[in-house]
């Protein structure tokens, strides 16, 4: 099996390991996709695979792989030991990708024109999980985007990408967002902004979400920002029965949506 694909080249993996760096990604303009199923939900969804390393005795699966191959620019053959190299888990599943990075510039002007949307916001999310299950569970809700504040934890950090559990690969996720000025957009073009906080802001139980709407959520140290808060038109919190101090952004977010979808 391993002997139609070229060997993996030292220098060829020194480029792909680089890309654990936030900088070198950027530079590159490509990110790292580890594991099976995260990178056969990239292949499922049509989306370039530039290249791809397979350990060829941790094929479980022929016909995945077919499909991954079917989708990569080139496999490269390597060792257990190789893939570890680049690997960001403690145990490596056998399989490495690199895709380009996504262009999702044109995506907010078309769903802003949409009669019915939900766009959510990340103010300043830092923690890697927390990042990747909030555009998890914006996927599953049917969010129409992600927009994600420049101060935000990089969505292409590979800890990121594997907790979106290939959602990033369904949902169009806008990095590098200047939310205040994107929120500005937003109102301008008819969408309600909503400000999800602890203080002063209106039970979430009570609110009726219009068809178009914007949910911010903030990190749970720091919350919503003053500067992306004072752009929205409301306020909203999350009623709190018991005694815990706050919740998980993930959580939150999931509750938020629950609460307008369900």
């Amino acid at each position: 099996m391993n002997d139609r694909w070229p060997v993996l080249t030292k220098r060829t993996l020194t480029g792909i390991k680089a890309l654990a760096a936030k900088k070198e990604r950027d530079s590159a303009g490509k990110f790292i996709v580890e594991g099976w199923k995260s990178v056969a939900e990239a292949a499922a969804a049509g989306l370039p695979i530039d290249i791809v390393l397979v350990d060829p005795t941790a094929v479980q699966d022929r016909s995945v792989l077919s499909r991954i191959e079917r989708s990569a620019g080139t496999v490269y053959s390597a060792t257990a030991k190789e893939i570890g190299i680049v690997s960001d888990t403690v145990t490596a599943q056998g399989i490495i990708a690199v895709l380009p990075q996504f262009d999702h510039s044109s995506v907010l002007p078309s769903v802003l024109k949409r009669k019915e949307s939900v766009i959510v916001a990340l103010d300043g999310i830092n923690d890697p999980g927390n990042l990747g299950t909030i555009i998890r569970t914006c996927d599953w809700f049917g969010a129409d985007a992600v927009l994600v504040s420049a101060d935000s934890v990089d969505v292409y950090n590979p800890k990121v990408v594997r907790a979106t559990m290939g959602s990033l690969f369904h949902l169009p996720v806008i990095t590098g967002a200047d939310l205040p000025a994107v929120l500005a957009q937003c109102r301008t073009a008819g969408s309600t902004i909503y400000s999800t906080e602890l203080k002063r802001s209106e039970d979430l139980r009570t609110v009726n979400f219009p068809s178009r709407s914007v949910i911010i959520i903030g990190s749970e140290s720091h919350g919503v920002s003053a500067q992306v808060s004072a752009v929205a038109h409301q306020r909203i919190a999350i009623p709190r029965i018991g005694k815990a101090e706050s919740l998980n952004a993930a959580m939150a977010c999931g509750i938020v949506l629950a609460r307008m979808k369900l």
